[in-house]
């Protein structure tokens, strides 16, 4: 039988089976989930001081045993074992004071040993904390400052405070849109419509929905008879296609065409009018979005073609699609209708958590997570709610926002198999499962969910960025940069993520001159991952006052990457090569908050 382990401050002996037990809970969570590195580091030296063994560990031993370095090997010309050492007394400390609090046993490795301590916490175990309990509650922020979630960290003996902040995006900006290349207009909206659901957004429980989840319904019709066969052919095959795109967006919209026996504005929200008409040999087309109920134009397109160049069908298509995209898109203009709207159940969430993922703003997500929360509970069969719960899921780990006890990663997994389950042929559910095996380290998992994502929706910009932001993670900028910069072309309320990975796929493959004009766009933007991109063209651009304002506000807005940057990083789902290139081109030595 194996004898208990004191701890070193005299403390009473710790059975074994409960330090491995705390081990376990250690490695479970989503911090060491994400560091294969630490985990092996961890797991050995508490199984060799469990072992009686921790006389024998020593940088040598730890390198070859636990990293598998090779027996040659020279602890004086590598200090692999002394940084991840480092790293991982942070670590530990980030895991205690967060989703560790009140575990029953405390792990430390003490400056200058590799000797693990065991210690007991003196507050109750996990279990005995009701599984019914509220998810944790962010404190309000200081007036005109950035909300932030504390960590209390232990560094050196000396007690810090470690605030990761939340991102703050800029609104968007208005780029030149896809649609077609004609007269366009955007109809004003009545005074008195509603606030929009991002403005009324708060920290407070999202109401019960009291009515079945729905979507919005789009009626598409023809208007009037065409005697012109040419022109009733070209007019029924842009109507196709044009339904065949917005149908793929099936997470945000319902299509609805003639062949029923009712009127196809019968229970529709909106109303997609196609008129066409022939002037000499050229086909004149005229779209109008309207509400079905009240009538008011909501925004129209026109323009012309000749018939020989609709004959094929190929341009026909194109332009189509084009319109499509516009309207049905995420941030499009059916979205920036429904910010002005009091849109029925269902819709709210998913264009809460839309909103959210465009600003990142806490408030936003806590509101769009309960708001989702309360949808699937009441209507667990309705798939949209599940996929976009696990993308904002996923944020609550890789931005550390509203952060709830257990793990992020397994919950955002959970949500996301369930809405494939639900919606096998939904893109965005296969979206959702891609960003939560990338962030477990299921790469090859999640590129392949990616890939599917876009094969049933090649339209939707959101899953092109997101994929190439995932190929920019991995150090295969040449895959990911077409994708976003497809992605920025088709979106024009694009939130700026897009902007910010497609610097990084720029600079990453040697597009200079793309790099600087991405960086351009990103001169006013402060969330953590816009401020590292542009700590990457300041540096690359040699203007070090540049570089120095940014690690200031780097330092501000995110602690953790001044603490360490690699582990902020790795957990955004970066790769160890393009960590290495982008701590390289900073210089780590300048992280320090100033």
């Amino acid at each position: 039988m194996t004898e208990g382990v004191a701890g070193r401050d005299g403390s009473e002996s710790i059975a074994p089976e409960d330090i491995r037990a705390q081990l376990d809970r250690v490695l479970a969570s989503d911090i060491f989930r994400s560091a294969p590195q630490l985990t092996a580091f961890l797991s050995y030296v508490v199984e060799q001081a469990l072992a009686g063994r921790s006389g024998e560990l020593k940088g040598y031993t730890i390198a070859v045993e636990a990293f598998g370095r090779p027996a040659e090997f020279d602890p004086q010309s590598d200090p692999i074992v002394r940084v991840e050492a480092g790293r991982l007394r942070k670590a530990l400390n980030l895991y205690f004071a967060a989703d560790g609090v009140r575990d029953p046993v405390r792990i430390t490795i003490p400056v200058g040993a590799y000797v693990p301590s065991f210690t007991r916490s003196g507050l109750p175990e996990p279990d005995a904390v009701s599984p019914a309990a509220e998810p944790a509650t962010p404190l309000p922020p200081a007036a005109g400052r950035p909300r932030f979630w504390a960590y209390t960290v232990l560094l050196l003996a000396l007690p810090a405070l470690i605030a990761l902040a939340v991102w703050r995006l800029a609104g968007p900006r208005p780029e030149p849109g896809a649609g077609m290349p004609s007269a366009e207009v955007h109809a004003p909206r009545p005074a008195a419509t509603p606030a929009a659901p991002d403005q009324l957004a708060s920290a407070q429980p999202a109401e019960p929905v009291t009515a079945p989840a729905s979507l919005p319904v789009i009626a598409v019709v023809i208007a009037g008879d065409i005697i012109d066969p040419a022109v009733e052919d070209a007019a029924r095959l842009f109507m196709r296609h044009l339904v065949d795109t917005m149908a793929r967006f099936d997470d945000l919209l319902v299509v609805k065409t003639p062949g029923t026996a009712l009127r196809p504005e019968e229970g529709a929200d909106y109303v997609l009018t196609l008129n066409t008409a022939r002037a000499g040999d050229k086909v004149e087309g005229f779209v109008r979005l309207s509400t079905a109920k009240e009538g008011r134009v909501v925004w129209t397109t026109s323009g012309e073609r000749s018939l020989a160049a609709v004959s094929d069908g190929i341009e026909l298509r194109e332009l189509a699609q084009r319109v499509a995209i516009r309207l049905a898109q995420p941030y499009g203009i059916l979205h920036a209708d429904f910010r002005l709207a009091t849109l029925p159940p269902g819709i709210a969430c998913i264009y809460q958590a839309l909103n959210f993922r465009r600003h990142m703003k806490e408030d936003e997500h806590l509101a769009a997570r309960n708001c989702l929360d309360a949808l699937v509970a009441r209507d667990p069969e309705f798939h949209p709610a599940w996929s976009h719960l696990a993308l904002l899921t996923a944020d609550e780990y890789a931005s550390g926002l509203n952060p709830r006890p257990g793990s992020a990663l397994d919950r955002a997994l959970a949500a996301a198999v369930n809405a494939v389950r639900l919606a096998p042929a939904s893109a965005r559910a296969h979206q959702a499962l891609m960003e939560a095996q990338f962030l477990r380290g299921m790469t090859e998992e999640a590129l392949k969910s990616g890939r599917e994502a876009l094969t049933r929706n090649p339209y939707d910009p959101d899953i092109m960025a997101d994929l190439g932001a995932r190929y920019v993670q991995l150090g295969r900028a040449s895959e990911g940069l077409p994708l976003l910069e497809r992605a920025a072309a088709l979106s024009n309320g694009r939130p700026s993520w897009y902007d910010v990975f497609l610097y990084f796929a720029a600079y990453l493959s040697g597009a200079t001159k793309l790099a600087d004009n991405q960086a351009a766009l990103l001169k006013r933007e402060e969330t953590p991952l816009a401020l590292v991109a542009r700590a990457v063209a300041s540096a690359a651009a040699g203007d070090r006052l540049e570089l120095e304002e940014t690690q200031r506000l780097l330092g501000k807005a995110e602690p953790l990457f001044a603490l360490d940057g690699r582990l902020y990083l790795t957990r955004k789902g970066f790769s160890p090569v393009v960590v290495d290139r982008i701590l390289a081109a900073i210089g780590e030595a300048g992280l320090q908050p100033r």
